[in-house]
Formats: structure tokens, sequence, C-alpha cells
């Protein structure tokens, strides 16, 4: 029992480290144009309310994050949420990861709501971007898109990277997997993304599915029902 507690622990501090980067790499963003750029009265606001609101999630994420993760708790309280406020989120936490690349990153979505836990769903999108991101080597586009139907929401994130192999697509989920484990090295992460948004996606009763082709771009549909299902 000890030590199945201490490989949770493990996995909550990696998944947790994994979480911080991109987010992180947004307040950093702003807070460095705020040091070093003259910016007016609202432009200062922006980024202020952002650095704030980020830092708000992540201490609230961390928490969940322990519950989903370590606690393996399943009761998360499920509220209808905006769809467009999701989305627009998480690509606005996205874009200055962005900034090396030479990535397009946009979101389209139906005006409406879905009953979910915002902070799992909105690390979920991240974590799809992110992945999205590393499968592209020198240009492409990312299109992230929500539609409402009436089983729930259908969220999907669609990228013109390199796409897999069919016989990979199985493991694709599994933690600590990488498709290319050579490019790996490269672009770093051990794959915790993917075993975050699996298992945020179960705690919804959801499901996750991926379709990919090589050289041609790999596409997450993600479906959370409009019922939480026992």
């Amino acid at each position: 029992q000890m030590a199945d507690a201490m490989k949770r622990q493990e996995e909550f501090m990696g998944s947790f480290a994994h979480e911080l980067k991109t987010p992180m790499t947004s307040i950093i963003g702003y807070a460095d144009l705020m040091r070093s750029q003259a910016l007016d009265e609202e432009e200062q606001q922006e980024a202020a309310e952002y650095i704030f609101s980020e830092g708000r999630r992540l201490e609230s994420l961390s928490l969940k994050l322990l519950d989903l993760l370590v606690l393996k708790k399943k009761d998360f309280e499920l509220r209808p949420t905006n769809l467009q406020t999701v989305i627009e989120g998480a690509v606005h936490t996205a874009l200055p990861s962005m900034a090396d690349k030479n990535i397009s990153l946009k979101g389209r979505y139906d005006d409406g709501f879905c009953l979910m836990e915002s902070d799992l769903v909105k690390s979920l999108i991240i974590n799809l971007i992110d992945n999205a991101k590393k499968a592209i080597d020198d240009s492409g586009n990312i299109l992230v898109v929500g539609r409402l139907t009436e089983e729930g929401c259908l969220i999907t994130v669609a990228d013109t990277g390199r796409g897999m192999k069919p016989e990979e697509l199985s493991r694709i989920t599994e933690a600590f997997y990488r498709v290319d484990k050579s490019h790996s090295r490269e672009i770093g992460g051990t794959g915790l993304g993917l075993a975050i948004t699996r298992s945020a996606v179960l705690m919804h009763r959801g499901a996750i599915k991926v379709y990919s082709k090589l050289g041609e771009g790999t596409t997450f549909t993600v479906r959370i029902p409009l019922i939480h299902a026992e």
C-alpha cells in the first residue's frame, strides 16, 4: 500500500510539473511585457488580470489534480460552463508557447453551455494543444473547435503535423509513451499530458478518440455527455 501511495504521489508531482509549464510560460511572458515595455493603462490591466487569473487557476488546479490522480476522486462538481470561455481561455494560455514556432493557433465554438469541471477541461484542451505543437516540426496550424450537440459537447483539437502510424494510435494515451522516441529527446516531456487528458475525460464519463494520418496530421475528439451518467 505504501508503494502504491508513493507511486500515485510521484505521478501527481510529475503531472503537476507538466501542468505548470504552459501557463507559467504565459505568466512570465506577460510579466516581462509589463516590466520591459511602456503599456497603456488598458494593456497593463489586461496583463495583470491574466497573471492573476492564471495564478488562481493553477492554485485551484493543483488541488484538483491531487484529487484526480492521487486520491482517485470521481465526484467532482460539474457546472454549466460557457464553451466559448473555456476554449478562448485555453487558446489564450497556449499562444505564448507558440512564439518560437511558426504555428497558427485558432479557436471556434458554438454559443452555449456544457456541464463540466472547467479547470480540468481547460487543462485537457491545453494538453492537447501542447501535444499538437510538438507534432509540428517547422510551421503549421492548430484548430480547436467546440460544438454543442443533443448529447452534450464535442471538443476537437486538430493539427497539420507529422501524424502517426496506425499501430501507434492504440498506445497514444498511455502515460510516459512517446510516438517518436528519438524526437522526444529534442522536445522533452514524458507523455504525462495525454495521461492527464485521459483521466479528465474518464472523470466526466466521456470518451476520447483520435484520427491520424502519417504526414497529414492528427485530430483528437473529446465527447463530454450532457448528463453525468452513473
